[in-house]
């Protein structure tokens, strides 16, 4: 419920919950009016985020061939969206986004697994069902949260893949000298991670408009306030330029959103300390984990403890890094003797993934 969503002033909780209810009414007159079986209402409200001016958007789904245009009604005073979706068109995508199968060699799920194609997906799986004759909505919804960890990896991946993409953009607008695209392309870059690493929380709902409102609510600080404060505004100052931080940032973002270890990350590298290239980019895949490094044209397999320990490394001495993640696989269950935990740090400098 918005109710319960503390990020949100209570005026536009009480106002969002309203909203919820005009859409139950309007898709019971739709129901009524036209005689349709299967109705469920998606966006913003239903996944605990929107405003008092959101929309009402209902979905309908059609054992044959849907309309390809999108519909609007006035309803009590508000505008009501409705989008028209084939029954078999959305169990192929259920089972098309909830089998995360994408390797090292074959990533055409990925590709296939666009920003579009899972805005649709997490809209339904984050709805409420308002009109299911025949069930067929409700057994899609218990095959999705079945599989549930899949889905949240390919969602991790699609939006880590994206990351990657801009960081290319940032490196072009850098080639062309061009510091505001750069710092644009950065910005981001940051926010598709932002928006990885709260997927890895379980906080899917995609659209950058509401990311700070999920992250207020699922993240908060507890990364540290200079990270909260750069997602505020990637622009501030900081001791190196701010396409780098940027960059660096959403490393971190997406390697923690990919294993599910949580650290610390420098917002501000020491020139002195270790430090990640910023244009390297993780893409995790179900096999492996690939940091692309884009100056060798070149990819490297990493383990999830090496991912760790590749995202630890940055801004930290290597006796700072090798105690923290030391410690992290021990809470983990792994004991790992720094010994050896050193060897890896080593193989990541040889390969020049750090520096």
């Amino acid at each position: 419920m918005v109710s319960e969503n503390p990020a949100l002033p209570e005026s536009s909780r009480k106002a969002l919950d309203e909203i919820l209810e005009r859409g139950r009414r309007a898709a019971g007159r739709l129901e009524s009016e036209r005689g349709y079986r299967r109705i469920y209402m998606g966006g913003a409200p239903t996944a605990g985020l929107g405003s008092p001016k959101s929309d009402i958007d209902l979905f309908v789904v059609l054992d044959s061939r849907a309309p390809t245009s999108s519909e609007q009604l006035a309803f009590e005073g508000a505008r009501v969206d409705i989008e028209y979706l084939e029954l078999d068109a959305l169990r192929s995508l259920v089972d098309t986004c909830t089998a995360f199968r994408s390797t090292s060699e074959d990533m055409e799920q990925i590709g296939y697994a666009t920003r579009s194609r899972l805005d649709s997906l997490t809209r339904f799986v984050l709805g409420e069902i308002l009109l299911d004759q025949d069930g067929a909505l409700r057994d899609l919804l218990d095959r999705w949260a079945d599989r549930r960890a899949d889905y949240q990896r390919l969602l991790v991946a699609r939006h880590a893949t994206d990351v990657e993409n801009l960081g290319d953009d940032v490196t072009g607008a850098l080639l062309n000298e061009d510091l505001p695209g750069a710092e644009y392309q950065s910005r981001e870059a940051l926010y598709r991670a932002a928006e990885a690493y709260l997927c890895g929380r379980g906080d899917y709902y995609i659209n950058t408009k509401w990311l700070w409102t999920k992250w207020a609510r699922t993240v908060g600080d507890e990364l540290g306030a200079a990270v909260s404060g750069i997602l505020r505004d990637p622009r501030l100052p900081s001791a190196g330029d701010a396409v780098s931080r940027n960059l660096w940032l959403a490393q971190d973002l997406v390697a923690m959103a990919a294993t599910g270890y949580r650290y610390r990350p420098v917002a501000s590298a020491d020139p002195e300390h270790c430090r990640r290239q910023p244009a390297d980019s993780l893409v995790p895949t179900s096999d492996s984990y690939l940091v692309t490094q884009q100056t060798a044209s070149q990819a490297v397999e990493l383990s999830r403890q090496g991912v760790l320990l590749w995202g630890v490394a940055h801004g930290r001495t290597e006796q700072e890094a090798l105690r923290l993640v030391q410690a992290q696989l021990s809470a983990d269950g792994i004991g790992v003797p720094i010994e050896e935990i050193g060897g890896y740090y080593r193989l990541l400098r040889d390969h020049r993934l750090i520096a």
